[in-house]
């Protein structure tokens, strides 16, 4: 699978937005179809995720571990890994996400190099990979932007704290589902076929 590269931008200096991002149990909220289950150390954490791909499912259970923080770039690197135990799908992944700051406003660049295998990766040949991605970085962006407005006035007393270290598990999620990108997908390209739309 090529590379997949996202970006957003968030209404909010780089210095908060780096400042929540290193709270890896508040930003797990923020992803949609994830949950934390636990975590090993300080920097390594379980979870899971469900993806529904027209009729292919996916329930991965798996971890991934934040190996490299720089503060100065505001570029972080996560390794993870995953397995379907129905479905005998496995999924790696490297994520490296980079933080720049404009007019006040921070923009967010995210790099994934995944690879997949099992039915998923069949999938993953179509493109519809790229469309949930899409899908997913553009809730997660809006999760991510609503806490960041909400934190100010909901923790005036933790100002200054440092964020918990220890993750506690989070509510299940529900599960990503890829049926309606595919339905648009098609309808793309048949439009393509016939000459009209994009």
């Amino acid at each position: 699978m090529p590379d997949i590269t996202q970006s957003f931008v968030v209404d909010q200096p780089a210095q908060a937005v780096w400042q929540l991002l290193q709270n890896v149990p508040e930003v797990v909220t923020c992803i949609p179809g994830f949950t934390l289950t636990g975590q090993e150390g300080e920097a390594t954490y379980k979870g899971k995720v469900r993806i529904r791909l027209g009729p292919v499912v996916g329930a991965f259970e798996g971890e991934a571990t934040v190996v490299d923080v720089d503060e100065a770039t505001h570029t972080t690197r996560i390794e993870g890994q995953g397995l379907d135990k129905q479905g005998g799908s496995r999924a790696r992944a490297s994520v490296t996400y980079t933080l720049s700051e404009s007019d006040g406003k921070t923009h967010v660049e995210i790099v994934a190099d995944m690879k997949l295998t099992g039915a998923l990766a069949q999938m993953g040949r179509t493109g519809i990979v790229n469309d949930v991605a899409n899908q997913i970085t553009g809730e997660f962006a809006k999760n991510l932007s609503a806490k960041l407005a909400a934190a100010p006035a909901a923790t005036p007393a933790t100002e200054g704290s440092s964020p918990p270290r220890q993750a506690a598990p989070s509510a299940p999620a529900a599960e990503i589902s890829g049926g309606k990108i595919i339905l648009r997908a098609l309808l793309r390209s048949i439009g393509r076929l016939f000459g009209f739309g994009r």
